[in-house]
């Protein structure tokens, strides 16, 4: 036996990942996001495996732990196939007097257009339904000042190629009939005096919940989804209940339910702001909350909700208030109306490609952690929202009493064996506002069940930003955490950032509050499709980390051989649990399992010869200037990218590279991988030290970004230096020649003439040819499939060469 815990010796990251990955693919009916939990999170089976795996002591047995522990976390083989063969509970309906319901409501934002003088519906897009050719159709009409819309299905190409256009594009309203462009600061009537902006827009009051007449934007509802249900025999005979979607322009009896909508709204309004059943709050000011304001006027948060999404939410909340016989009933309520909100707001956008049945579905509120005013947005009819009911009769919930303490983290006064964090450094997400939208529906009804809890955000002790204040507040968390736990406590740091800067300072944040690292585990927690754009991370790296208790001390060069060991001992390890099938990382995560590695190696020392690190993080640094740590860390970065030989390429051969040349067949291997992120690339050519490399770009598109083929070079970047004059290149060359002259001899003329020591070389160009033929049946990549036949007969040709004959 000894005393480290089960995470600190190992962890079952291949499984805990996968589970991860399903447990993100199920959406809305995550446990988390199911009680109402909207803000970033971990996947629930991340925290418990990472609990359990801190207080789980280890044996002298590592199989035999490892077994106790997926019994533990039920990831053994019984405990899978238990939990898949759980039913899906059924789901109630209901339909309106036409036997069909109404689903999804689609309003638009309109406002006068410059050009016309018409009332201009505005959406980026107009298309409904990309799988049934839906889109909506404007159609000038004079008499009304304005258009109208038609919604077609089954559109022709050409309709739905104007429709996608949409009529505002990169905030410019864009007139159908002219042509013509206006800004949209300028259609709000923005103007700069004395170098501040004034923004145009009326602010809306207390009292409004829809726009005023002479307001600037109107909204109006341009389309609404039908559910039709009906019943039929499969061919088993057996009765079975069908649906039916149908998108439908607006009617004029649908006119007449928003009237209806409208006055029943305004009869209960004030009544509903006064019980708390719709907010009353204000919108403070805010990077985010600020963006509301300025683009629609909208000053209070129920402004972020139109006439029918009010009416429903607080017409659940009065029913909610009602039926509440017991605190219980009422926090559950109060969870599923937070549902409601993040799923029937202003700002559910309308996506065209998503949904099973290819009619279109919606993102909710919070799906990119901010406050985005949109031009057209959907409203979710009251049953669409059923399926976010929480259901307690269904759960075995135990009856116990724990304590939760929500305090500055510097004032911390309780001692604890764990302690888990997920820092909020360099987070563009600032919750300390965004939790305003929740809790304007939470707040009367929270002090009638727990009297003595506040109902502020307290934003003001929110840790955000950065800079040397921010630094300073980490520091004294940190240092309050680790005094107030035993000597054999454990604390975990959860971190997913790929900045070198970042993790630099997060390593001298950790030494400053005496922890050092002790293990550290990189886990898929994110699906691979996702609203976030750049240098995309699918893991999260999880740092293990005790008290410091040494005094060893050592000299910056003398680390350098030390985490050249524990980075290739870290990426080891990791592809060694990795499916080779169905990949948990990718090379961003090797990355961060590098930064992790540096960290575990600096950490352990009390003190490192000629460095004050405590003045080295507050210190201020020049642009561009790196810190002797950021350094090391870059270090384990090229290491790192010198080990991750591409799949199919020997490592013998992948010594005798160039960086630049390593750098294009790794990014031949993330295009298999179908990495396409701009971002990838970029920190590829980081980690291999490549400053010159964009002229190898094929496209440089957002998120469609690859390398040029051998025939796509042509006679581009051919001789010289670096590249342009590297054994690759020349191979990509000859493969251009093999195609031009339908001859693998062309090709193999090109080795004789221009390849010095061509003969030494040889095994090494047919390594390469080799690599560059495993491109041939990759169906997300024709256009490799020339210069793949290419290269496998240019290979043959060189594997058969004897002094040029053939």
């Amino acid at each position: 036996m000894n005393d480290k815990v089960f995470i600190e010796e190992q962890f079952p990251v291949s499984k805990v990942s996968k589970e991860s990955y399903k447990e993100r693919k199920a959406g809305a009916s995550q446990t988390l996001t199911g009680l109402g939990k909207w803000w970033g999170r971990k996947p629930l089976i991340l925290i418990r495996a990472s609990i359990i795996g801190m207080l789980m002591p280890v044996s002298d047995n590592p199989k035999k732990d490892r077994e106790i522990f997926l019994k533990i976390l039920t990831m053994d083989n019984d405990g899978l196939w238990l939990r898949r063969t759980k039913s899906i509970p059924a789901k109630i309906i209901q339909d309106n007097d036409k036997g069909w319901r109404a689903d999804a409501y689609l309003y638009c934002v309109e406002a006068k257009c410059p050009a016309t003088g018409l009332m201009l519906p505005l959406a980026p897009s107009w298309v409904i339904s990309e799988k049934y050719n839906v889109c909506a159709v404007l159609k000038r009409n004079d008499l009304i000042k304005g258009y109208d819309i038609d919604i077609i299905t089954g559109a022709n190409k050409d309709t739905m190629a104007k429709a996608k256009l949409g009529t505002v594009r990169n905030n410019r309203m864009i007139c159908p009939e002219t042509g013509e462009e206006f800004s949209i600061s300028g259609i709000r009537g923005d103007r700069v005096v004395n170098g501040k902006t004034i923004y145009g827009l009326r602010l809306w009051e207390k009292d409004d919940f829809v726009p005023r007449p002479d307001d600037v934007f109107q909204e109006r509802l341009y389309c609404v989804r039908w559910v039709e249900t009906y019943v039929e025999k499969n061919k088993q005979g057996k009765v079975v209940e069908k649906k039916l979607h149908h998108i439908s322009s607006v009617t004029e009896t649908d006119q007449k339910r928003e009237k209806q909508v409208l006055k029943l709204l305004n009869e209960r309004f004030k009544e509903w702001q006064t019980k708390g059943f719709i907010p009353s709050r204000k919108i403070e000011h805010g990077y985010n909350t600020d963006q509301p304001i300025r683009e629609r006027g909208w000053t209070h948060w129920h402004h972020l909700f139109n006439h029918r999404q009010l009416l429903i939410n607080g017409q659940l909340f009065s029913y909610l208030s009602e039926m509440s016989n017991n605190s219980e009933t009422l926090i559950s309520g109060l969870l599923h109306i937070g549902l409601c909100a993040d799923w029937n707001s202003k700002l559910l956008r309308w996506v065209s490609h998503i949904r099973k049945t290819g009619m279109g579905g919606v993102n909710q509120s919070f799906y990119n952690q901010a406050l985005n005013t949109l031009y057209n947005y959907t409203a979710r009819n009251l049953m669409s929202l059923y399926s976010y009911n929480i259901k307690l009769s269904n759960l075995n919930i135990t009856n116990y009493t724990c304590r939760i303490d929500v305090k500055d983290a510097r004032k911390n006064n309780s001692t604890m064996d764990l302690w888990i964090t997920d820092p909020p450094y360099a987070d563009a997400i600032n919750y300390h506002e965004l939790t305003d939208f929740f809790l304007s529906w939470y707040e009367k009804q929270i002090q009638i069940v727990f009297p003595e809890w506040y109902t502020d955000t307290k934003r003001a002790l929110a840790i955000k930003g950065s800079g040397n204040d921010f630094k300073q507040s980490m520091v004294d968390i940190y240092s309050k955490l680790t005094k107030k736990m035993p000597q054999e406590g454990i604390q975990m740091v959860m971190f997913t950032h790929q900045n070198s800067s970042v993790w630099a300072d997060l390593a001298m944040i950790l030494w400053a509050a005496g922890l050092k690292v002790t293990a550290a585990w990189t886990i898929s927690t994110e699906t691979a499709v996702g609203i976030k754009k750049g240098n995309y991370v699918q893991g999260t790296v999880l740092l293990i980390l005790r008290k410091r208790l040494s005094d060893e001390t050592t000299f910056l060069d003398e680390i350098y051989p030390e985490i050249e060991d524990e980075v290739r001992n870290q990426l080891d390890h990791m592809m060694e649990l990795d499916d080779t099938d169905d990949p948990n990382f990718g090379d961003t995560d090797y990355q961060l399992a590098a930064y992790a590695a540096a960290l575990r190696v600096l950490t352990q020392y009390s003190d490192i010869e000629g460095h004050d690190i405590r003045h080295e993080l507050f210190r201020q640094r020049e642009s561009g200037e790196k810190s002797a740590f950021e350094t090391v860390i870059d270090r384990a970065v090229e290491i790192a990218s010198d080990h991750l030989v591409p799949a199919g390429f020997h490592k013998q051969y992948w010594k005798n590279l160039t960086a630049p040349e390593r750098l294009y067949l790794k990014g031949i291997e993330l295009e298999k991988h179908m990495e396409a992120r701009s971002g990838a690339y970029q920190e590829l050519a980081k980690g291999f030290g490549v400053r010159d490399y964009k002229f190898m770009y094929a496209k440089t598109k957002a998120n469609a970004v690859r390398f040029k083929t051998g025939l796509e070079f042509k006679r581009l970047h051919l001789g010289g230096t670096d590249f342009s004059g590297s054994l690759i290149r020349n191979t990509l060359f000859a493969i251009h020649e093999t195609i031009r002259a339908e001859d693998a001899r062309e090709g193999l003329k090109w080795f004789h003439t221009e390849i010095d020591h061509y003969w030494n070389q040889r095994k090494l160009i047919i390594e390469i040819l080799n690599f560059l033929s495993t491109t041939n049946h990759i169906p997300h990549m024709p256009h490799w499939k020339k210069d793949a036949d290419a290269a496998k007969r240019l290979a043959g040709a060189v594997e058969n060469d004897h002094g040029g004959r053939l």
